[in-house]
Formats: structure tokens, C-alpha cells, sequence
């Protein structure tokens, strides 16, 4: 029999580097599971992430078919793939697979309601792409078996597979006239079904211990792991939203066996990455997810690795992630992601979220454990107004949670992204490219533009940029940067959510000048600029050849929390003269008042403004002992306070001097990774960001400086 040779891409733009650091799981899956069902001898199987090496291969290996990964972040750089794909091979079957069509996740059905005409939409998002034969809405392991299966029957031919005008399990695609959709019977998840549900998707045979992701696991991408598929909420805002299946899972012994397999060869990249993601939609759900701690945790006492683990936190059965956390060296990522606090909004989309009694009781578990909470939100969810995200915003300032607030997604298979509620709620759409998604192909420029919401009936367009600008602020104060400010204001009595409120208005006072001030009025310059009335309006203006030289240097088009945060940072200094200036003028008349506090201030002010040596890290200066020695003289000892910060300022009233100094090999080591990570050669302002973004509460022991008092 012939061998059928089958390339699986999860296509990743790399131009200015990757939107995914992720080894490849998904086509992993796939891949094992057609080895399993097709012998080795009738099949050859090629996986890849990278554009260069997969138009490579659809140019010289010529493979039969190409299976490529949909998502809003690559869909039309995979649909550039096929059209490539066909020009080289026009027998070569192309499938594509993802969240990113008109069905969603998990439809049983597609067809058209008196809610949203779905059939229609999915025809003509086929018929626009003519290049693609099958779109898989089923999940992609189950499909790929049937398309080998009508590939093998139909002698290999993709055109005798187009004649016979059959439709295929799991598959839409246009039929032979061009005249309809053929959407071919659900195929239930793996794991779901009578004949394996025991084994759960123990049946997939693993992509790591079988050798099959050997490739990826290189020390670049970071590992990840599935221990569930499927969710039990229906959140609007989310692509799962639709999908009904039950939640089918891993036995902790393969999960173990899988963890163990890829520690090992991870520990010995001595500059690998020390990272692993869990990419359930509701880790810690489960009680066997608290069992498979205990196996990770022999990795990590044999292996030291990995040193942080990332995950979704559940809806439900918090009290479990902590009990992981525990196990594992209080080294799991605990954010969460209440997206409204408004119980109207979550009644609207679906939301089941903890209650804030819960959500105090978590923090408080955090915090024992030396953590600071975090927490993402949405805007403009429908239902939330100006006045209901500022409370909310102000219920987990005054909790102290790191507070991260996203623009609404309208994932084209998301309810919100659907006629029915955009019209229920007259949702405003506007468009805008995706940072990092963009690149130029055989002479040919690519961009994946994403739809967002931008105004509901009940918050208008300015509303949603009064909020985003505002988040700006919420966000930059939960750096860990900011930290001793937040302590020294809670003992000065202040409001932390007051504070940032005034920090805002501050930096939008026409008669105050200065870098940060700048640095606020451009994010919110970019937030409305960034904004498109059309796909086609987008792609128009970042084609211009001065426009797209404008995004390869980072000027437009970039995450803009991130880019404004770096810039925030490497005006340090100037930030910390607003801060301390809000401080003094504008929360509590006393303060200026009082001779003490002023010395306080001004010495605080003074020991931060030398603390940090972020330019020392970015800068193209050659680092040399001689310049590692600084000696600060301070007339109030603010770092000794900070260790004891429950007691009096005035038990640390007195004159310190400190010697302050970096490890220079530390800063050397710190430059190479965040080079090799995300790439100087793209900027290094644009690097630093995205590795302060992904680092998080990390970032900040890598930039203090180290002191030792003196006298």
C-alpha cells in the first residue's frame, strides 16, 4: 500500500517574533492518535510550528495532506498555507481545524436558527476560501481518522474525493456545484463514547513518551499539558461556550508518565525553559488533579523542574488548586478570572463565578503563602457599565488583586460574536490586528485582524475608552515594581484605589508635564487609533509600506499593556515623581503638611529611585566592575522598614548609609534571556515588555539591585 504522507502545522507567525511559546499539543494529539490507527509503515507524519519549514515542506516533501490549527491568532496565514499548498500540489487535501469558524467548539449541529443563520455563515466562510476541501468541527483527532480513511478508499485523490460529493464525519465543505454546504454527522469526543470511556483519552497513545514531540521540547517552547478537554460552563464570551460535551480526561498515571518523560529531558537544557501550562479550561476541578500533584512533585524533587506551572483557575473546588499549590512548592500560577463583579453581567453571559465572600477568603489563602492575587477582566461585557467596572476595579484594589482588563474577543463562534446578541445589545464592533500576528509570505503580506466590541447599550464607545485608558494605570500599579509604594501607602492611611484614581487624573492634568505623562497620553492615543471600522480597512492601512515598516519596529500594532508598561519602566524615575507628588498633594491634606512625613517621603522617593536597574539590564553599554559601586545615604530607613512595615515610621527615623551593587554575571544572564526568548533584534524595548508580561511576579528579584548597610 502506498504511504501516505500527512504534514500537521500550528502555524505560528514569527516576524517579530511568536504570538505562542507553546509546544504544539493539539496536532500532537492528532498525530499519535493516526499512528495508533494507521501503522507506521503505511504512514509518514511530519509536525511543524514554524512558516518557514512548513511552506518548505508543502514545496519539497509534497505531502499528501495538510492538516493546519485555526485560531483567530493564524487563521489567514493557514489559509495562505493551503492556497501555497495547492499551487505546489493540486492533489494535496487540505483540512483545517479550529475554533476560528462559524460553528464554534463543539457544535452538534451546524444550521440555521431563527437565532443565527450558522449554515449560511459557514458556507460562505468555505466559499471565500476555495483552497480549503474540509473544515473539521469535530475534534481533530476522531476527523483525521476519517479523512485517511476516504483518502485511502477514494486511491488518494483529493479530485475523486471532491466527485463523489460525499461529505465526510466531522467535516463541512462545499459540495461538487458549489451550491450548498455538506456537513457531514457529529463525531463524539474521544473519551465520551461507551466503547472507551473507562480509558477516558487514555486511548490517544502520548505524543511525549512516544518520541513524537521530541523536536519541540528543545528548552524554547514551553511544555504543555491536557489532563481534561471540554468545560461545563457556557460562558458567551468564550469559543467553548457552545460545546455541551462532558469533560473526558487523562488517568494520572499517563499524566505522570508524561511529566516525568519531559522533566528529563527539559533539566538537562541548562537554559531551557523552567515553565510548563496546563491548558484545561478548569485545572484543580477535579480530585484526581490534586493525586497527579504528588506525582509532579517527585519530578520536581528530582529534576528541579519545572519552576512555574500556569493554568486556568476552576470555576469551582478552589480550595483544591491550593491544596496543589502546596504540594508543589507554591510554585503554581494562581490567578483567576471573574471578568465581571457585577452579578447582572455574569447572569447575562453566563458566568458562574465565586462569590466575593469566596474570592476574600482565596486572597487571604494567597497571601499567607506570600502571594498577590490576580485577577483578568473584560470590557464591555454586556450588562457592565462605566460605573459598575470602576466598583468592581475598586473591590479588588482594596483586596489588594492584581487587576489585568482585556477588550472584549467576538470569536466568530462565541455567542457574543453572534447576530442574536449583537443586536440584543447593540454591541459596537471594531477591528484590530492581532500583536505579533502579521509577516510577509512569497512576496504576499499577511495579517490576522480580530474583531472586538468596543460599546454596548450600556457602555458607550468613550465610556469603554474611559476604562481601558483607566486600566492602563490599575495595571502598570500591580507591577511588582510598585509593591513598596502600595505598603507605604497603607500605612499612610491611604486608599489604594483612590490613589490610582488620582494618579490618572493627575497624568491627564493639562498643566502637568513630564515622561510618564506622555507615555499615559500615547496609550490612549493608540488605544482609539489602534481601532478599524472593517478587516478590509485594517489590512489596507498596515499594507502601506511605511505603515507596515511602522509595525516591524514595534511603532503600532503591539500589545499596548505591554509596550507602555516597558516604556513606564524605563521611565522609572519619572514615574515615581508622579506617584510620590499624589502622595503629597493630592490624598490627604496633613501629608503636606507634616515636616516628618515629608522626610519619609522624600527618602522613600530617594531609595526606590536607586533600587532598580532595569536600563542597566537593556542597555548596549558593556557592563564593567567599576561602575557596580554606589554608596546611598538616606536620613529614614525605608528598606529596614519595609521587613517590619507593621511598625511605626518612627522606630526607623534615622540616617542609613547603604552600599548598593548587581551581579554582574546575573545581568549578563538576564540580557541573553530576554534575547533569546523574544529577540532584541526586534527591539529592545518591545522585548523587555513581552518578558516583564510573561514573567510576572518573577520579573521583579531579577531587576533589584542588592544592598547591605553600611553604617
Amino acid at each position: 500500500m502506498k504511504k501516505v504522507k500527512i504534514l500537521l502545522a500550528d502555524p505560528r507567525h514569527k516576524t517579530v517574533g511568536t504570538h505562542s511559546y507553546f509546544v504544539p499539543i493539539g496536532i500532537g494529539y492528532i498525530g499519535s492518535n493516526l499512528l495508533k490507527k494507521f501503522k507506521e509503515n503505511n504512514l509518514e507524519l511530519k509536525l511543524s510550528v514554524d512558516p518557514d519549514e512548513i511552506f518548505d515542506l508543502l514545496k519539497n516533501w509534497k505531502p499528501d495532506i495538510a492538516g493546519i490549527s485555526n485560531y483567530v491568532w493564524n487563521a489567514h496565514l493557514s489559509y495562505t498555507m493551503c492556497e501555497y499548498a495547492k499551487e505546489k500540489n493540486p492533489n494535496i487535501l487540505c483540512v483545517l481545524g479550529g475554533p476560528e469558524f462559524p460553528a464554534g467548539t463543539g457544535a452538534r449541529k451546524i444550521e440555521n436558527t431563527s437565532a443565527d443563520q450558522t449554515y449560511d455563515k459557514c458556507y460562505k466562510y468555505l466559499i471565500e476560501r476555495p483552497a480549503v476541501d474540509y473544515f473539521a468541527y469535530s475534534d481533530g483527532e476522531v476527523v483525521f481518522v476519517e479523512i485517511l480513511k476516504k483518502f485511502t478508499e477514494s486511491n488518494f485523490s483529493t479530485k475523486l474525493i471532491k466527485d463523489k460529493n460525499e461529505s465526510i464525519k466531522g467535516c463541512a465543505s462545499i459540495s461538487k456545484d458549489k451550491k450548498k454546504l455538506a456537513v457531514g454527522d457529529y463525531i463524539p469526543r474521544i473519551g465520551m463514547d461507551g466503547s472507551v470511556k473507562l480509558k477516558g483519552r487514555d486511548v490517544i497513545p502520548s505524543p511525549y513518551t512516544t518520541g513524537l514531540l521530541d523536536k519541540f521540547l528543545n528548552g524554547k517552547l514551553e511544555p504543555a499539558f491536557e489532563t481534561a478537554r471540554g468545560c461545563p460552563f457556557l460562558c458567551t464570551f468564550c469559543d467553548q461556550g457552545l460545546d455541551m460535551s462532558k469533560i473526558a480526561t487523562f488517568s494520572v498515571e499517563r499524566l505522570a508518565e508524561e511529566m516525568t518523560y519531559v522533566g528529563k529531558k527539559l533539566s538537562k537544557i541548562k537554559e531551557g525553559t523552567k515553565r510548563v501550562a496546563i491548558f484545561d479550561a478548569n485545572w484543580g476541578i477535579f480530585e484526581k488533579d490534586v493525586r497527579l500533584a504528588d506525582d509532579i512533585r517527585k519530578v520536581m524533587d528530582k529534576y528541579d523542574w519545572p519552576k512555574e506551572i500556569s493554568c486556568l483557575t476552576p470555576k469551582s473546588n478552589w480550595n483544591n488548586l491550593l491544596i496543589i499549590n502546596d504540594k508543589l512548592k507554591n510554585r503554581v500560577d494562581l490567578g483567576l478570572s471573574m471578568q465581571s463583579l457585577d452579578s447582572n453581567v455574569l447572569s447575562i453571559i453566563k458566568r458562574k463565578n465565586w462569590t466575593r465572600e469566596q474570592y476574600i477568603d482565596f486572597t487571604k489563602e494567597l497571601n499567607k503563602r506570600g502571594r498577590q492575587p490576580s485577577n483578568e477582566m473584560i470590557i464591555p461585557l454586556p450588562g457592565e457599565t462605566e460605573e459598575t467596572y470602576y466598583e468592581g476595579v475598586k473591590f479588588l484594589m482594596d483586596n489588594h488583586v492584581q487587576t489585568q482588563t482585556y477588550t472584549l474577543m467576538m470569536l466568530c463562534g462565541a455567542t457574543l460574536g453572534r447576530d442574536q446578541a449583537i443586536k440584543k445589545f447593540n454591541m459596537l464592533s471594531k477591528y484590530r490586528i492581532l500583536p505579533k500576528a502579521f509577516g510577509e509570505y512569497f512576496g504576499k503580506k499577511s495579517f490576522e485582524i480580530e474583531r472586538t466590541c468596543v460599546g454596548t447599550n450600556t457602555m458607550s464607545y468613550q465610556s469603554y475608552l474611559n476604562c481601558r485608558n483607566y486600566s492602563f494605570i490599575v495595571k502598570l500599579l500591580s507591577n511588582p515594581f510598585f509593591l513598596p509604594i502600595y505598603t507605604l501607602t497603607q500605612k499612610l492611611g491611604l486608599n489604594w484605589n483612590e490613589f490610582s484614581r488620582e494618579l490618572s487624573k493627575a497624568v491627564q492634568d493639562k498643566n502637568f508635564k513630564g515622561k510618564f505623562k506622555d507615555i499615559y497620553l500615547g496609550f490612549c492615543k493608540e488605544s482609539h487609533n489602534e481601532l478599524f471600522d472593517s478587516p478590509e480597512e485594517a489590512i489596507e492601512f498596515y499594507s502601506k509600506p511605511n505603515n507596515y515598516k511602522s509595525l516591524l519596529l514595534g511603532d503600532i500594532g503591539e500589545n499596548l499593556i505591554a509596550k507602555y508598561t516597558a516604556l513606564s519602566l524605563f521611565a522609572l524615575d519619572d514615574v515615581f515623581t508622579v506617584i510620590f507628588y499624589v502622595i503629597r498633594n493630592k490624598l490627604k491634606k496633613d501629608i503636606s503638611k507634616n515636616s516628618e512625613l515629608q522626610l519619609i517621603l522624600a527618602n522613600s522617593e530617594k531609595w526606590l529611585k536607586n533600587l532598580y536597574l532595569v536600563n542597566d539590564v537593556i542597555s548596549d553599554k558593556e557592563i564593567e566592575e567599576k561602575d557596580n559601586k554606589q554608596e546611598l545615604k538616606i536620613d529614614f530607613d525605608f528598606p529596614a522598614w519595609l521587613t517590619e512595615s507593621k511598625l511605626p515610621f518612627e522606630k526607623f527615623n534615622n540616617k542609613a548609609t547603604y552600599k548598593m551593587t548587581y551581579d554582574i554575571e546575573k545581568v549578563k544572564f538576564i540580557r541573553t534571556e530576554i534575547d533569546s526568548l523574544f529577540g532584541f533584534k526586534h527591539g529592545k524595548k518591545r522585548a523587555f515588555g513581552r518578558y516583564i508580561m510573561r514573567r510576572g511576579r518573577a520579573a521583579i528579584d531579577v531587576f533589584k539591585k542588592q544592598y547591605e548597610r553600611l553604617i
